[in-house]
């Protein structure tokens, strides 16, 4: 766990960085763009990850999973694994392409009723998923060369940056709303343009399109993982934009930017896991390949821990302080149609980090085939749920679903990890922190109720602080987030110094 925590330090600085500019972008949205064009923003989005997940076929996870016996026997120039993992997609999105335009007829059956816009400019999320495609093969490839802070730093500040000059100049009329929308689809252009400097100038730019010894070796390993890990990877991406997708056709733009915002706000309680899993992937790997189940079972818990704590503390301070905040920014009254999506999908994010990194475990391991069974449970679950549950609830709908499948899939993973490697995430550790937090937020709740909504915002953070954070620190309950409030202390202090 030292290079995951001195690394994620960095890491989750920088995406805390990202997800501030992100909170910006999204006030920037709301405030003074059109929600049909911000809804339109996040129906591309989610449109293209589900592009990306059928022209990838699932080579991302390939990578992940294989490339430490490449590492290991191959030198730099001769490893091949990223040079087929190239090609694959590559030739996945010409067909992705091809598939689409022979059945564009459906997508403007679904959406021109709702989405007219989406389907005048659906060509270009063909631009979109492409650059979006090299971006995440390039950053995994960056990954496993042990070079995170970079990508991350593109993936979490850079595109943002570019998003809020983007919002900038649209809001100041030099851009018009399709003007907007064009450049848009080509943000990911220029990330990958950057990341792929970095890795030149890093001399980390070294694959070969060579069929490799280790590749003929492993085929017959890699062809069945892939086959079963692609439609795995596309049941999961679909699972997890399936919302934005309904919204869009049934509910139309304006309600699917409120989804956004909404999910958003929600998203901010992930932060840290996704900087965890960006430096805890390749670790792994290299643990099962290395049979070192100690160390999984200790990244298992003590990941459980961390991410509870930070998930907890994180939902609670978004839910005590919602109601201040829409009053502090003026939010469109449209938005406050959001706020129990942000509840429920708030838990199902607190449910998903509580359980530490199973997913990633269970994905690098031998039994990588319950990767794709479990994801069958959680698209087949997913899918419907969140159209009857829309239809029902309206968009609130789409975060109930998240949270019942969140359970369903968590609760499948953690079995399986129990019954077949003898792992589980929790302690009694895990019951304090979730009591420390129901007290910390019934006292808030219910005692600070001052109608001044910038001193109800102060009272409740710093009274759930003193009692949800001061016993975790001071009785050290866990040694990853004592360290990161040491570390944090000792940058304040040299900071202070330099003064």
């Amino acid at each position: 766990m030292g290079i995951i925590r001195s690394q994620s330090i960095r890491s989750v600085v920088i995406t805390y960085l990202g997800f501030a500019i992100g909170a910006l972008n999204t006030y920037l949205f709301m405030s003074f763009v059109p929600a049909e064009i911000y809804g339109l923003t996040r129906l591309m989005s989610s449109t293209a990850l589900v592009f990306y997940s059928i022209a990838s076929m699932g080579t991302a996870t390939l990578l992940n999973k294989f490339y430490p016996y490449y590492r290991d026997h191959l030198p730099f120039g001769k490893r091949d694994l990223f040079g087929i993992v190239l090609t694959t997609s590559v030739i996945g999105f010409a067909l992705v392409t091809l598939g689409t335009i022979l059945f564009h007829d459906v997508v403007v059956q679904k959406y021109s009723a709702n989405s007219q816009v989406f389907v005048e400019h659906f060509y270009l999320l063909y631009p979109f998923t492409f650059f979006l495609m090299l971006f995440t093969l390039f950053e995994n490839f960056s990954y496993n060369h042990f070079k995170t802070i970079f990508p991350i730093f593109l993936k979490e500040v850079g595109i943002r940056v570019i998003t809020t000059l983007l919002i900038l100049l649209l809001i100041v009329h030099f851009l018009t709303d399709i003007q907007f929308i064009w450049v848009f689809s080509f943000i990911y252009a220029a990330v990958f343009i950057a990341l792929v400097l970095y890795l030149k100038r890093a001399d980390s730019l070294h694959f070969s399109f060579r069929i490799s010894k280790v590749t003929r070796k492993l085929s017959d390993k890699m062809i069945s993982f892939n086959v079963l890990i692609f439609g795995g990877s596309v049941f999961g991406v679909l699972a997890q934009n399936i919302d934005a997708l309904v919204v869009g056709s049934t509910k139309g733009l304006a309600a699917t930017g409120v989804l956004e915002s909404s999910t958003y706000v929600s998203n901010a309680i992930a932060v840290p896991q996704r900087s965890l899993i960006a430096i805890a992937i390749p670790i792994l790997a290299k643990a099962w390949k290395d049979k070192d189940y100690t160390a999984i079972q200790s990244m298992y818990r003590r990941s459980s821990l961390t991410l509870l704590i930070f998930s907890m503390f994180l939902f609670m301070m978004v839910w005590l302080n919602l109601d201040s905040a829409f009053e502090i920014l003026h939010i469109p009254e449209l938005y406050l149609e959001g706020r129990y999506i942000i509840l429920f999908l708030g838990l199902s994010k607190v449910l998903d980090l509580g359980t530490g990194v199973n997913e990633q475990i269970i994905g690098t391991s031998n039994m990588w085939r319950f990767q794709f069974y479990s994801t069958l449970v959680l698209l087949v679950a997913s899918i419907p749920m969140n159209i009857w549950l829309i239809k029902l609830l309206g968009i609130t709908g789409s975060g109930v679903a998240a949270l019942i499948t969140a359970v369903i899939y968590n609760s499948l993973r953690y079995v399986f990890l129990y019954y077949r490697f003898n792992m589980q995430p929790f302690s009694l550790k895990t019951l304090y922190v979730v009591l420390l937090a129901i007290a910390g937020w019934y006292i808030c709740q219910y005692l600070i109720t001052t109608e001044n909504p910038w001193l109800r915002g102060i009272l409740r953070t710093s009274i759930f602080c003193a009692i949800y954070l001061f016993p975790i620190i001071y009785f050290r309950m866990s040694q990853d987030v004592t360290e990161t409030w040491r570390k944090g202390l000792a940058m304040m202090r040299g900071f202070i110094k330099r003064k």
